[in-house]
């Protein structure tokens, strides 16, 4: 079983609501929040982590008290007592996301807003079939694109636990006729892009058969309860 699972970051958190929030997630977590000049900044990485544990607490039975998350040495976290629980999270802007599976895949997930760019920024991330696709548009399309195929290269690049140290040019992502995405140099991994609202897109990747068609939202009050 696959989800994918999205949380609207609010504009404020009440008082008793950040309080449990930061009573439930690591001591590294809570340092960390202190130091975010930008409310938005805390909130999405707090977020982040609550969602997890919510999440999987929730799906697999977890108590709170027995999360223990390891890093690899790009930074992306794994269940150190259960290496059967796979999931990946990603934020930016209105939202915090996470895919997770109940078995050992290989999962990646990227959210990003959307916002104007400087396209020759893309020719330095894209391949050259990307980079001629992408010319080839212009406007919100164009734009939409380069956030489509960003998204669906950083899940990929997620999934394989290397984040930005593994090349997005060193692969493409092709769009086929059936409205599906895969890579050529991506074998066995499947791809599913989604348009979240106006400004945000989302995307993910697993090395498994099927991915999620739907996304389940999930409320802060939700949130709240799960860790009561």
């Amino acid at each position: 079983m696959q989800s994918i699972t999205l949380l609207r970051i609010p504009d404020d958190i009440k008082s008793d609501y950040l309080n449990l929030f930061l009573a439930n997630v690591s001591e590294e977590r809570r340092q960390k929040f202190t130091r975010f000049v930008k409310k938005d900044d805390a909130y999405r990485s707090l977020l982040g982590e609550v969602l997890i544990r919510s999440k999987l607490s929730v799906d697999i039975g977890l108590n709170h008290g027995e999360f223990h998350f390891s890093y690899n040495q790009y930074g992306k976290p794994s269940l150190c007592n259960n290496l059967k629980v796979s999931f990946n999270i990603s934020h930016s802007g209105n939202w915090v996301a996470m895919l997770w599976s109940n078995n050992d895949h290989c999962l990646g997930i990227d959210v990003e807003k959307i916002v104007p760019i400087d396209f020759q920024f893309a020719t330095t991330l894209f391949s050259p079939q990307e980079n001629k696709l992408l010319a080839s548009k212009s406007g919100d399309d164009q734009l939409d694109y380069f956030y489509q195929l960003w998204t669906l290269k950083e899940s990929y690049t997620k999934a394989l636990g290397k984040g930005l140290s593994f090349p997005l040019d060193s692969f493409s992502m092709v769009h086929s006729d059936k409205e599906k995405w895969f890579s050529p140099e991506a074998i066995g991994f499947q791809f599913k892009s989604f348009r979240i609202d106006r400004t945000h897109i989302l995307s993910v990747c697993s090395n498994t058969d099927t991915l999620p068609d739907r996304i389940q939202y999930v409320s802060l009050s939700e949130l709240y309860e799960s860790l009561l």
